[in-house]
């Protein structure tokens, strides 16, 4: 990631002004969630990196460096929890990270998933209930495949749909949506990317 890129997120983090300088920013009304009384909450939703085919494979080479690259870019960005579906391909991604910045990760067994709209309100209620006034970062999965002709979501869709995102929920390799919950009013949404373009987007 190059250092313009960085201080692009870094921006973002730290001040709603940097609006302008990201690829796109959207306020949504306020659904279902809302920071505790006197804190301001930042959710930063990420797909997991690029990895091999297979149930639960690791990353290849190229998803390294993107979690490489997630770990430049929110580094000096206040990251105070890491939350992460517990596949191998999503640990890799976030754990440059977490090492880091001394954090333990908090794993979600995908095992959770049949049911991914109360797996997704857990999380959102976890992240509000134990990390009010922090920033949060949640790396999932696209996950959004036809069952007997039924589109299921994904949990990084559920997550961003129950923060009141709309629109195409962050499912690139690429995609950094940041969520800024204040305790009333609406939640806005920033859209970023971070390591580049990926080879299989």
């Amino acid at each position: 990631m190059t250092r313009s890129r960085r201080s692009r997120v870094g921006m973002v983090l730290t001040s709603l002004a940097a609006v302008l300088v990201v690829t796109g920013c959207f306020a949504v009304p306020f659904l279902q969630t809302s920071s505790p009384e006197g804190t301001t909450t930042t959710v930063i939703i990420v797909r997991h990196a690029e990895r091999d085919p297979g149930f639960d494979p690791p990353l290849i080479e190229e998803g390294v460096q993107r979690a490489e690259a997630l770990k430049e870019a929110l580094a000096e960005n206040g990251v105070t929890a890491i939350y992460t579906t517990d596949l191998i391909r999503n640990v890799q991604t976030v754990q440059p990270l977490a090492d880091e910045l001394g954090l333990t990760v908090n794993r979600v067994s995908p095992v959770l998933f049949a049911d991914i709209a109360s797996t997704a309100a857990f999380v959102v209620d976890e992240i509000f209930r134990l990390h009010a006034g922090g920033t949060v970062l949640f790396c999932g999965n696209r996950g959004a495949q036809p069952v007997d002709d039924v589109v299921i979501a994904g949990i990084n869709e559920e997550i961003y749909r129950r923060l009141g995102g709309t629109g195409r929920a962050p499912e690139r390799y690429a995609d950094m949506y940041i969520a800024v919950v204040p305790e009333e009013g609406e939640t806005r949404f920033i859209k970023t990317e971070y390591g580049g373009p990926s080879s299989l987007d």
